[in-house]
């Protein structure tokens, strides 16, 4: 062979082989930073043998597999919790319903109690005064300190509605004697020892109760 050609042909071939240490760097060069992957390879083959890959086709990267579905979860539990929402209200609505029908109910009982609180005071009265009005002509005939003794068990409105109803000597002849018969003192004109604080004496609460008016 000529030894000009194999002069050439050993160049060419140092050439050669310095030209792929070269592209060999470059691509290890390339491979650490991460500018070339296995898509953008796969990519460039495909560029090679005349086809356009996914994403120089679209110019956008493939979404990750999983995304569509938790978009779906999301979705899902974005439906439930309105279901939820819509339940919570309708529960809600029974519930301030059931408290105004229980606040009527409670207004309608409320004024039955009342009706029928006047109703057993208008009876009672009643009684009381068929009860005075036949124990009036008996007491009159007794001794001031037997209708005392008579009426001193009763409370202290009862009694005096039972003075009321005698004439006015008799009444009057009634609270004399409890104001001064000796065996009405413990009674009538003490406070007793036990008696809390601002407690009045039963003859003081009697002359009270007499200057109501009726």
């Amino acid at each position: 062979m000529n030894p000009i050609m194999v002069r050439l042909l050993r160049g060419y071939a140092a050439v050669a082989g310095y030209a792929v240490a070269v592209l060999a760097l470059i691509a290890a060069i390339l491979l650490s930073t991460g500018a070339i992957n296995g898509e953008r390879v796969n990519a460039a083959v495909d560029a090679l043998r005349g086809r356009k890959s996914e994403l120089s086709a679209t110019g956008v990267r493939p979404a990750a597999p999983d995304l569509p579905e938790r978009e779906q979860i999301l979705e899902q539990r974005t439906r439930e919790l309105q279901k939820l929402e819509e339940r919570v209200a309708s529960r809600l609505s029974l519930i301030k319903a059931e408290q105004e029908a229980l606040d009527r109910k409670r207004v309608e009982v409320e004024a039955g109690a009342a009706e029928l609180k006047r109703a057993q005071g208008e009876v009672a009265a009643e009684k009381s005064d068929t009860e005075i009005a036949a124990n009036v002509p008996i007491l009159s005939r007794m001794e001031p300190a037997g209708i005392v003794a008579v009426l001193k068990d009763g409370d202290d409105a009862r009694f005096v509605r039972h003075l009321r109803a005698m004439r006015p000597s008799k009444a009057a002849e009634v609270l004399d004697a409890l104001r001064t018969d000796p065996q009405f003192e413990q009674e009538f004109r003490r406070i007793p020892a036990d008696a809390p604080p601002g407690s009045k004496a039963r003859m003081q609460r009697l002359n009270e109760e007499f200057q109501k008016t009726p």
